[in-house]
Protein backbone atom coordinates (compact mmCIF):
# COMPACT_ATOMS: atom_id res chain seq x y z
CA UNK A 1 0.00 0.00 0.00
CA UNK A 2 1.17 3.65 -0.86
CA UNK A 3 2.86 5.33 2.07
CA UNK A 4 3.14 8.67 3.06
CA UNK A 5 5.53 9.36 6.50
CA UNK A 6 7.83 12.22 7.99
CA UNK A 7 11.67 11.24 7.40
CA UNK A 8 14.54 12.93 8.93
CA UNK A 9 17.20 14.20 6.94
CA UNK A 10 21.43 13.63 7.76
CA UNK A 11 23.17 16.75 8.67
CA UNK A 12 26.39 17.43 7.59
CA UNK A 13 28.90 19.80 9.58
CA UNK A 14 31.46 21.31 7.18
CA UNK A 15 33.85 24.04 8.24
CA UNK A 16 32.70 25.76 5.63
CA UNK A 17 28.95 26.18 7.50
CA UNK A 18 27.21 29.17 8.96
CA UNK A 19 27.56 28.29 12.90
CA UNK A 20 25.19 27.46 15.27
CA UNK A 21 21.70 28.83 15.30
CA UNK A 22 22.70 31.30 12.19
CA UNK A 23 22.47 28.16 10.18
CA UNK A 24 19.39 27.47 8.43
CA UNK A 25 20.06 23.75 8.58
CA UNK A 26 20.64 24.31 11.91
CA UNK A 27 16.94 26.13 12.15
CA UNK A 28 14.69 23.46 10.06
CA UNK A 29 16.62 20.69 12.28
CA UNK A 30 15.93 22.13 15.46
CA UNK A 31 12.70 22.94 14.31
CA UNK A 32 12.00 19.41 12.93
CA UNK A 33 13.65 17.16 15.31
CA UNK A 34 12.40 17.10 18.75
CA UNK A 35 15.96 15.62 20.32
CA UNK A 36 18.06 17.86 17.89
CA UNK A 37 20.39 20.28 20.34
CA UNK A 38 22.26 22.91 18.32
CA UNK A 39 25.71 23.42 19.17
CA UNK A 40 26.35 27.20 18.75
CA UNK A 41 30.29 26.48 17.90
CA UNK A 42 29.43 23.98 15.37
CA UNK A 43 28.81 24.41 11.59
CA UNK A 44 25.57 23.49 10.13
CA UNK A 45 26.22 23.29 6.74
CA UNK A 46 24.39 20.66 4.31
CA UNK A 47 21.01 18.95 5.51
CA UNK A 48 20.98 15.66 3.27
CA UNK A 49 17.35 14.15 2.03
CA UNK A 50 17.69 10.86 0.13
CA UNK A 51 18.85 7.66 0.12
CA UNK A 52 23.11 8.04 -0.38
CA UNK A 53 24.66 6.28 1.79
CA UNK A 54 27.09 8.92 3.09
CA UNK A 55 23.96 10.34 4.24
CA UNK A 56 20.58 8.61 4.69
CA UNK A 57 17.47 9.76 5.47
CA UNK A 58 15.51 8.12 8.27
CA UNK A 59 12.06 7.18 9.52
CA UNK A 60 11.31 7.90 13.11
CA UNK A 61 8.00 6.36 13.16
CA UNK A 62 9.77 2.76 12.12
CA UNK A 63 12.75 3.34 14.68
CA UNK A 64 14.94 5.45 12.46
CA UNK A 65 14.58 2.35 9.74
CA UNK A 66 17.01 3.98 6.77
CA UNK A 67 14.54 4.46 4.36
CA UNK A 68 16.72 3.12 1.55
CA UNK A 69 16.04 0.00 3.27
CA UNK A 70 12.39 0.39 3.84
CA UNK A 71 12.33 0.96 -0.07
CA UNK A 72 14.63 -2.10 -0.59
CA UNK A 73 11.07 -3.85 1.13
CA UNK A 74 8.78 -1.86 -0.75
CA UNK A 75 10.07 -0.93 -4.06
CA UNK A 76 6.75 -0.63 -5.39
CA UNK A 77 6.61 2.96 -3.60
CA UNK A 78 9.49 4.52 -5.67
CA UNK A 79 7.07 4.33 -8.96
CA UNK A 80 7.73 2.80 -12.41
CA UNK A 81 9.77 5.27 -13.85
CA UNK A 82 12.55 5.17 -10.94
CA UNK A 83 12.71 1.59 -11.30
CA UNK A 84 12.44 1.40 -15.20
CA UNK A 85 14.65 4.21 -15.82
CA UNK A 86 17.52 3.54 -13.29
CA UNK A 87 17.23 0.38 -12.37
CA UNK A 88 16.80 1.89 -8.86
CA UNK A 89 15.08 -0.96 -6.86
CA UNK A 90 16.57 0.80 -3.40
CA UNK A 91 16.89 4.29 -3.63
CA UNK A 92 15.80 7.77 -5.18
CA UNK A 93 17.77 9.20 -8.35
CA UNK A 94 17.75 12.17 -6.23
CA UNK A 95 19.91 13.88 -3.64
CA UNK A 96 17.89 16.88 -1.64
CA UNK A 97 19.79 19.17 0.35
CA UNK A 98 19.90 22.22 2.42
CA UNK A 99 22.49 24.08 2.67
CA UNK A 100 24.20 27.25 4.78
CA UNK A 101 27.20 28.70 3.10
CA UNK A 102 29.53 30.71 5.64
CA UNK A 103 32.94 31.19 3.25
CA UNK A 104 33.55 29.82 0.07
CA UNK A 105 32.94 26.08 -1.06
CA UNK A 106 35.74 24.78 -3.60
CA UNK A 107 36.59 25.65 -6.98
CA UNK A 108 34.80 22.53 -8.32
CA UNK A 109 32.78 20.80 -11.21
CA UNK A 110 31.02 16.95 -11.28
CA UNK A 111 32.22 15.24 -13.99
CA UNK A 112 29.50 13.73 -16.35
CA UNK A 113 28.34 9.94 -16.17
CA UNK A 114 31.24 8.55 -18.36
CA UNK A 115 33.98 10.57 -17.17
CA UNK A 116 32.56 9.79 -13.16
CA UNK A 117 32.33 6.19 -14.24
CA UNK A 118 36.33 6.24 -15.03
CA UNK A 119 37.20 8.29 -11.85
CA UNK A 120 35.05 5.93 -9.54
CA UNK A 121 37.25 2.90 -11.08
CA UNK A 122 41.04 3.92 -11.15
CA UNK A 123 40.22 6.57 -7.45
CA UNK A 124 37.23 5.35 -5.52
CA UNK A 125 38.72 6.46 -1.96
CA UNK A 126 38.37 10.23 -3.75
CA UNK A 127 35.00 9.74 -6.12
CA UNK A 128 32.76 7.24 -4.48
CA UNK A 129 30.66 6.29 -6.64
CA UNK A 130 30.25 6.11 -10.71
CA UNK A 131 27.41 8.89 -11.05
CA UNK A 132 27.23 11.80 -12.57
CA UNK A 133 25.94 14.73 -10.30
CA UNK A 134 24.10 18.00 -12.59
CA UNK A 135 22.62 19.81 -9.57
CA UNK A 136 20.46 23.15 -9.09
CA UNK A 137 20.07 25.54 -6.07
CA UNK A 138 17.55 27.46 -5.53
CA UNK A 139 18.42 30.35 -2.70
CA UNK A 140 16.18 30.49 0.22
CA UNK A 141 18.09 33.89 1.31
CA UNK A 142 20.56 36.59 -0.32
CA UNK A 143 22.84 34.12 -2.32
CA UNK A 144 26.32 34.49 -3.86
CA UNK A 145 28.38 32.11 -5.90
CA UNK A 146 30.71 32.10 -8.50
CA UNK A 147 29.10 30.09 -11.81
CA UNK A 148 30.30 29.33 -15.56
CA UNK A 149 33.09 31.64 -17.16
CA UNK A 150 33.07 35.03 -17.71
CA UNK A 151 32.95 36.38 -21.34
CA UNK A 152 36.37 36.23 -23.31
CA UNK A 153 36.60 40.07 -23.72
CA UNK A 154 36.26 40.68 -18.96
CA UNK A 155 38.68 37.57 -18.72
CA UNK A 156 40.73 39.44 -21.67
CA UNK A 157 40.15 42.79 -19.82
CA UNK A 158 41.46 41.92 -16.47
CA UNK A 159 44.60 40.38 -17.72
CA UNK A 160 45.04 43.69 -19.46
CA UNK A 161 44.17 45.55 -16.67
CA UNK A 162 44.97 44.21 -13.69
CA UNK A 163 49.35 44.53 -12.88
CA UNK A 164 50.87 41.57 -12.22
CA UNK A 165 48.17 39.03 -13.23
CA UNK A 166 50.17 38.37 -16.70
CA UNK A 167 53.50 37.82 -14.63
CA UNK A 168 51.57 34.07 -13.53
CA UNK A 169 51.81 32.83 -16.95
CA UNK A 170 54.30 32.84 -20.00
CA UNK A 171 54.03 35.63 -22.40
CA UNK A 172 52.93 33.85 -25.13
CA UNK A 173 50.01 32.44 -23.38
CA UNK A 174 48.62 35.10 -22.20
CA UNK A 175 49.24 37.09 -25.80
CA UNK A 176 47.15 34.12 -27.44
CA UNK A 177 44.15 34.36 -25.20
CA UNK A 178 44.15 38.36 -25.67
CA UNK A 179 44.33 38.22 -29.40
CA UNK A 180 42.18 35.33 -29.21
CA UNK A 181 38.10 34.55 -29.24
CA UNK A 182 37.89 30.93 -28.69
CA UNK A 183 37.74 28.81 -26.11
CA UNK A 184 40.68 27.02 -27.30
CA UNK A 185 43.05 29.44 -26.07
CA UNK A 186 41.45 30.58 -22.70
CA UNK A 187 41.48 26.14 -21.99
CA UNK A 188 45.25 26.71 -22.49
CA UNK A 189 45.35 30.28 -20.18
CA UNK A 190 43.20 28.19 -17.27
CA UNK A 191 45.28 25.46 -17.40
CA UNK A 192 48.66 27.04 -17.04
CA UNK A 193 46.90 29.20 -13.99
CA UNK A 194 45.66 26.68 -12.06
CA UNK A 195 49.00 24.23 -12.45
CA UNK A 196 51.67 26.86 -11.95
CA UNK A 197 53.75 26.26 -8.54
CA UNK A 198 53.09 28.00 -5.44
CA UNK A 199 56.66 29.87 -5.89
CA UNK A 200 55.18 32.02 -8.96
CA UNK A 201 51.58 32.84 -8.33
CA UNK A 202 51.67 32.95 -4.20
CA UNK A 203 54.13 36.26 -5.05
CA UNK A 204 51.78 37.63 -7.74
CA UNK A 205 48.80 36.85 -5.18
CA UNK A 206 50.42 39.65 -2.32
CA UNK A 207 51.28 41.83 -5.21
CA UNK A 208 46.77 41.59 -6.57
CA UNK A 209 46.23 41.89 -3.11
CA UNK A 210 48.29 45.48 -2.64
CA UNK A 211 46.86 46.10 -6.23
CA UNK A 212 43.23 46.18 -4.37
CA UNK A 213 43.50 47.45 -1.27
CA UNK A 214 45.23 50.72 -2.51
CA UNK A 215 41.88 51.53 -4.84
CA UNK A 216 43.49 52.43 -7.64
CA UNK A 217 41.12 51.44 -10.27
CA UNK A 218 40.99 52.65 -14.10
CA UNK A 219 38.79 50.17 -14.94
CA UNK A 220 34.95 49.57 -13.18
CA UNK A 221 35.32 45.60 -14.10
CA UNK A 222 38.44 45.64 -12.03
CA UNK A 223 36.65 47.76 -9.27
CA UNK A 224 34.10 45.28 -9.36
CA UNK A 225 35.68 42.34 -7.78
CA UNK A 226 37.62 44.45 -5.27
CA UNK A 227 35.31 43.55 -2.26
CA UNK A 228 34.86 39.75 -3.76
CA UNK A 229 39.05 39.40 -3.38
CA UNK A 230 39.99 40.66 -0.30
CA UNK A 231 37.09 38.88 1.42
CA UNK A 232 38.12 35.30 -0.51
CA UNK A 233 41.97 35.85 0.28
CA UNK A 234 41.14 36.53 3.77
CA UNK A 235 39.26 33.28 3.93
CA UNK A 236 41.94 31.48 1.62
CA UNK A 237 45.15 33.56 1.84
CA UNK A 238 47.48 32.36 -0.72
CA UNK A 239 45.17 29.72 -2.14
CA UNK A 240 44.96 29.36 -6.33
CA UNK A 241 41.33 29.54 -6.36
CA UNK A 242 41.57 33.27 -5.76
CA UNK A 243 42.65 33.59 -9.58
CA UNK A 244 39.32 31.89 -10.64
CA UNK A 245 37.59 35.35 -9.36
CA UNK A 246 39.22 36.69 -12.66
CA UNK A 247 37.68 33.70 -14.84
CA UNK A 248 34.10 33.16 -13.29
CA UNK A 249 31.13 35.09 -13.42
CA UNK A 250 30.09 36.22 -9.64
CA UNK A 251 25.98 35.85 -9.44
CA UNK A 252 23.65 37.44 -6.75
CA UNK A 253 20.87 35.70 -6.63
CA UNK A 254 17.63 36.75 -4.25
CA UNK A 255 15.35 34.10 -2.51
CA UNK A 256 13.62 32.45 -5.18
CA UNK A 257 15.95 32.83 -7.76
CA UNK A 258 18.08 29.50 -9.14
CA UNK A 259 20.92 28.44 -11.45
CA UNK A 260 21.44 24.90 -13.05
CA UNK A 261 24.65 23.65 -13.46
CA UNK A 262 25.63 20.60 -15.83
CA UNK A 263 28.08 18.58 -15.94
CA UNK A 264 32.07 20.20 -16.21
CA UNK A 265 30.67 23.56 -15.36
CA UNK A 266 33.14 25.74 -12.83
CA UNK A 267 31.35 27.07 -9.87
CA UNK A 268 31.81 27.96 -6.09
CA UNK A 269 29.39 28.47 -3.84
CA UNK A 270 30.58 31.61 -1.28
CA UNK A 271 27.86 32.99 0.79
CA UNK A 272 23.86 32.35 2.01
CA UNK A 273 21.46 29.54 2.43
CA UNK A 274 19.59 27.58 -0.80
CA UNK A 275 17.71 24.79 -1.65
CA UNK A 276 19.66 21.75 -3.55
CA UNK A 277 19.21 19.17 -5.62
CA UNK A 278 20.87 16.51 -7.69
CA UNK A 279 21.18 13.30 -8.68
CA UNK A 280 22.54 11.12 -6.13
CA UNK A 281 25.95 11.16 -6.20
CA UNK A 282 28.96 12.28 -3.90
CA UNK A 283 31.51 13.37 -7.02
CA UNK A 284 33.19 16.40 -6.71
CA UNK A 285 36.53 17.27 -8.70
CA UNK A 286 37.90 20.20 -7.09
CA UNK A 287 40.72 22.48 -7.40
CA UNK A 288 40.78 25.52 -5.18
CA UNK A 289 39.83 27.29 -2.14
CA UNK A 290 39.41 23.90 0.04
CA UNK A 291 41.95 22.25 2.45
CA UNK A 292 40.70 18.85 0.91
CA UNK A 293 41.95 16.44 -2.15
CA UNK A 294 42.19 18.37 -5.23
CA UNK A 295 42.72 17.15 -8.23
CA UNK A 296 43.66 20.03 -10.77
CA UNK A 297 44.33 18.20 -14.28
CA UNK A 298 40.98 16.26 -13.92
CA UNK A 299 39.35 19.84 -13.45
CA UNK A 300 41.05 21.93 -16.35
CA UNK A 301 40.64 19.23 -18.87
CA UNK A 302 36.58 18.45 -17.98
CA UNK A 303 35.41 21.79 -18.44
CA UNK A 304 33.71 23.02 -21.44
CA UNK A 305 34.72 26.46 -20.93
CA UNK A 306 31.85 27.81 -22.54
CA UNK A 307 31.71 31.84 -21.77
CA UNK A 308 28.33 33.62 -21.07
CA UNK A 309 27.40 36.90 -18.73
CA UNK A 310 26.62 36.25 -15.16
CA UNK A 311 23.01 36.93 -15.60
CA UNK A 312 22.49 34.04 -18.68
CA UNK A 313 23.35 31.48 -16.16
CA UNK A 314 20.21 32.36 -13.68
CA UNK A 315 17.67 29.14 -14.25
CA UNK A 316 14.15 30.17 -14.40
CA UNK A 317 10.90 28.40 -12.94
CA UNK A 318 7.89 27.87 -15.22
CA UNK A 319 4.19 28.03 -14.06
CA UNK A 320 1.98 25.08 -12.82
CA UNK A 321 -1.09 25.08 -15.26
CA UNK A 322 -3.69 26.22 -13.22
CA UNK A 323 -1.90 26.74 -9.76
CA UNK A 324 -0.87 30.18 -8.90
CA UNK A 325 0.55 28.54 -5.88
CA UNK A 326 3.52 26.68 -7.68
CA UNK A 327 6.36 27.03 -9.56
CA UNK A 328 7.96 24.46 -11.27
CA UNK A 329 12.26 24.00 -11.98
CA UNK A 330 12.29 21.86 -14.37
CA UNK A 331 16.07 21.07 -15.41
CA UNK A 332 17.00 19.04 -18.39
CA UNK A 333 17.75 16.04 -16.77
CA UNK A 334 15.80 13.03 -15.98
CA UNK A 335 16.66 12.62 -12.25
CA UNK A 336 14.90 15.64 -10.40
CA UNK A 337 12.74 18.68 -10.67
CA UNK A 338 11.77 20.86 -7.90
CA UNK A 339 8.53 21.95 -7.07
CA UNK A 340 8.41 25.76 -4.98
CA UNK A 341 5.06 25.60 -2.84
CA UNK A 342 3.90 29.15 -1.62
CA UNK A 343 0.28 28.68 0.49
CA UNK A 344 -1.16 31.24 2.01
CA UNK A 345 -4.10 30.60 4.63
CA UNK A 346 -7.05 29.51 2.53
CA UNK A 347 -10.40 28.46 3.21
CA UNK A 348 -10.33 24.95 2.02
CA UNK A 349 -7.33 22.47 1.83
CA UNK A 350 -4.70 22.28 -0.77
CA UNK A 351 -4.04 19.27 -2.78
CA UNK A 352 -0.37 18.24 -3.92
CA UNK A 353 -0.51 17.12 -7.54
CA UNK A 354 -0.39 13.54 -7.62
CA UNK A 355 2.84 12.02 -9.11
CA UNK A 356 4.00 8.55 -10.42
CA UNK A 357 7.16 8.33 -9.09
CA UNK A 358 8.32 8.82 -5.29
CA UNK A 359 9.01 12.20 -3.44
CA UNK A 360 10.29 14.60 -0.74
CA UNK A 361 8.67 17.71 0.45
CA UNK A 362 10.12 19.91 2.85
CA UNK A 363 8.72 22.64 4.96
CA UNK A 364 11.00 25.77 5.42
CA UNK A 365 8.37 28.36 6.65
CA UNK A 366 4.85 28.61 8.27
CA UNK A 367 2.59 25.81 10.17
CA UNK A 368 0.12 23.79 9.35
CA UNK A 369 -1.06 19.79 8.90
CA UNK A 370 -1.62 17.60 6.30
CA UNK A 371 -3.81 14.57 5.07
CA UNK A 372 -3.67 11.28 3.21
CA UNK A 373 -5.33 8.26 3.56
CA UNK A 374 -3.38 6.16 5.84
CA UNK A 375 -1.42 9.20 8.07
CA UNK A 376 -1.99 12.96 9.18
CA UNK A 377 0.04 15.16 10.95
CA UNK A 378 1.34 18.55 11.85
CA UNK A 379 3.89 20.60 9.57
CA UNK A 380 5.87 23.02 10.84
CA UNK A 381 9.68 24.38 9.35
CA UNK A 382 12.06 21.34 8.75
CA UNK A 383 9.13 19.14 8.20
CA UNK A 384 10.13 16.47 5.82
CA UNK A 385 7.70 14.27 4.46
CA UNK A 386 7.92 11.09 1.89
CA UNK A 387 5.06 10.75 -0.29
CA UNK A 388 5.49 7.13 -2.23
CA UNK A 389 4.17 7.01 -5.95
CA UNK A 390 0.74 7.62 -6.56
CA UNK A 391 -0.02 9.04 -3.03
CA UNK A 392 -2.31 11.90 -2.73
CA UNK A 393 -1.79 14.59 -0.15
CA UNK A 394 -4.09 17.34 1.07
CA UNK A 395 -1.98 20.20 2.99
CA UNK A 396 -3.88 22.85 5.34
CA UNK A 397 -2.04 26.16 6.31
CA UNK A 398 -2.53 27.66 9.68
CA UNK A 399 0.31 30.38 8.80
CA UNK A 400 1.71 30.81 5.14
CA UNK A 401 3.44 27.68 4.22
CA UNK A 402 6.52 27.47 1.91
CA UNK A 403 7.68 24.86 0.77
CA UNK A 404 9.65 22.36 -1.57
CA UNK A 405 9.24 19.17 -3.20
CA UNK A 406 11.58 17.30 -4.87
CA UNK A 407 10.99 14.75 -7.21
CA UNK A 408 12.19 12.39 -10.55
CA UNK A 409 11.94 14.34 -13.63
CA UNK A 410 11.73 10.93 -16.12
Amino acid sequence: MAQVFKIQAAIKNYDWGKLGIQSVVAQLQKEGCNNFIVDEKMPYAEMWIGTHDSGPALIPSLKNMKLKEWLLENPQNLGDNIRKVFNRMTGLPFLFKVLSVNKALSIQAHPNKKTAENLHQMFPDKYPDDNHKPEMAIALTDFEALCGFRPLCEIQTFFLKIPHLQKIVDSNTVDKFVNSHDNVALKSLFTAVMTCSPEIFQPVLLQILEYFKLKQFDNPLCESVHDLFLKTYEQYPGDIGCFCLFFLNYLKLNPGEAIFLAANEPHAYLAGDCIECMACSDNVVRAGLTPKFRDVNTLCDILTYNCKRSEENKFLPISEPGDPFVKIFDPPVSEFAVDSIELKQIETPYTLKKLQTASVLLVVQGKGFYKCKNDEGDLMPGSILFISSGCQVALVPAAELIMFRAYCNA
